[in-house]
């Protein structure tokens, strides 16, 4: 199975999606969220495939059933990488891969 890689750029937008959601929803809800995330994370790293490529950023989209989030990633034979996680309705044009801090 492949090692999943999370950016700094991740867990930073990851916390401010959390925390959000605590603040507007409850704790409760937030952590069932990163549950899901996780279990779509390594989901993906069996099937990294199952994303959507998206040719402007040069990674892989992949919306986040029963979540509003779409994580960004790519991949090779060892490795599943966690670029971003935005909203749904996030505009990623603004999204710029040089920018990830890993």
């Amino acid at each position: 199975m492949r090692r999943i890689a999370r950016s700094r750029t991740y867990v930073r937008q990851l916390q401010g999606l959390l925390d959000y959601g605590a603040r507007a929803f409850g704790s409760r809800v937030a952590n069932t969220k990163l549950a899901r995330v996780d279990r779509v994370l390594e989901h993906l790293a069996h099937f990294p495939a199952s994303g959507t490529p998206d040719v402007r950023l040069g990674l892989f989209a992949y919306p986040i059933s029963k979540t509003p989030f779409v994580v960004i990633y790519d991949f090779d034979d060892d490795e599943l990488r966690i670029h971003f996680i935005v909203h749904g309705r996030a505009d990623r044009s603004l999204l710029d891969p040089k920018d990830v801090n890993w």
